[in-house]
């Protein structure tokens, strides 16, 4: 190699090594700070939520687990004339049969799912009139869903789309719209 290859070389290797460092920089001062939006596969972790939930929501934390669906605390967002907002829990939204859960809306209510899972990945996945939804949730970070249930009342089921071993064929739910 001649001399002024190995001089273009170590110009080339201290170019790149001022940039790493000012990444390296940059994100830790990002960090420290607190700018950055926690992201997850590129988008911000409660996209496609409104930013503020319609009154009547209806909020469930819905457990994924091999093999079934454990929806828990079923709350509503009520909106106070005074402003503030209240999240009354509602204890009889959900009935198990023949240990599927059934969870009871009312048609158009607005719905958010907040889905998370302690074992395997799981997709929650459901057939609505106005299109199938699906949604993917890995161990560790909690998934958020938003929509509407159907105006035409009737069962709609929802169940597990990504394999998740043995059972996987059994982890399914309805939501009863009444």
């Amino acid at each position: 190699m001649s001399a002024k290859h190995r001089d273009w070389e170590k110009i080339w290797f201290g170019v790149m090594l001022i940039l790493v460092i000012i990444f390296v920089a940059w994100s830790y001062e990002s960090i420290l700070t607190g700018s950055t939006a926690t992201y997850r596969y590129g988008l911000p972790l409660k996209c496609g939520l409104p930013s503020k939930l319609p009154n009547g929501t209806l909020v469930i934390y819905m457990l994924a687990v091999q093999w079934a669906w454990i929806p828990q605390n079923v709350s509503e967002i009520i909106y106070l004339p005074n402003g503030t907002v209240q999240q009354v829990l509602i204890t009889d939204a959900i009935m198990y049969v023949d240990g599927f859960p059934y969870i009871k809306v009312y048609p158009k209510q607005p719905i958010e799912l907040i889905l998370y899972s302690n074992n395997v990945v799981h997709a929650f996945y459901i057939q609505l009139p106005h299109g199938d939804q699906n949604w993917n949730i890995v161990p560790g970070i909690d998934s958020y869903a938003f929509f509407y249930a159907p105006a035409t009342p009737g069962n709609y089921s929802f169940h597990c789309a990504e394999y998740c071993g043995v059972g996987h064929s059994y982890m399914y739910g309805y939501f009863d719209v009444q």
